[in-house]
């Protein structure tokens, strides 16, 4: 097999393997309004389950388990925070602070601090 062959037969492996969310989550996506199918919702799916360490307590978050519990606003904002983090982490200078659905609940400590600079460098910039 060629290697981008090979390489292209991974990244599906991988893809078909990651997190894929339960019939119950991708209906109660629907019903508030979401594409379960959409590129951020599948992109955050892929990525798994979020562990943080939050004032102490720890926690996991995903797509799955916010379903669960019916939090449409936590879903979103999931969605939001997750999709805001991994557009930075591709280009931090190009990567604009969200207004809405962002929770740095949903952040892990590592990514809080990342979240940290932008927003100094963003503040930075305003007084500039």
């Amino acid at each position: 097999m060629k290697p981008l062959a090979l390489a292209a037969f991974y990244v599906a492996f991988l893809a078909a393997s990651a997190s894929a969310m339960t019939p119950e989550t991708e209906q109660y996506l629907r019903t508030i309004g979401l594409d379960p199918q959409s590129a951020d919702v599948v992109a955050v799916d892929a990525e798994g389950p979020v562990s943080t360490d939050y004032d102490g307590d720890v926690s996991e978050f995903s797509l799955d388990t916010l379903a669960a519990q019916k939090k449409k606003n936590g879903i979103n904002s999931f969605i939001g925070t997750r999709t805001f983090i991994r557009k930075l982490k591709e280009n931090f200078a190009g990567t604009s602070i969200p207004k809405t659905n962002y929770d740095p609940m949903y952040l892990t400590p590592a990514e809080r601090g990342q979240v940290g600079r932008k927003f100094a460098q963003s503040l930075m910039a305003k007084k500039g």
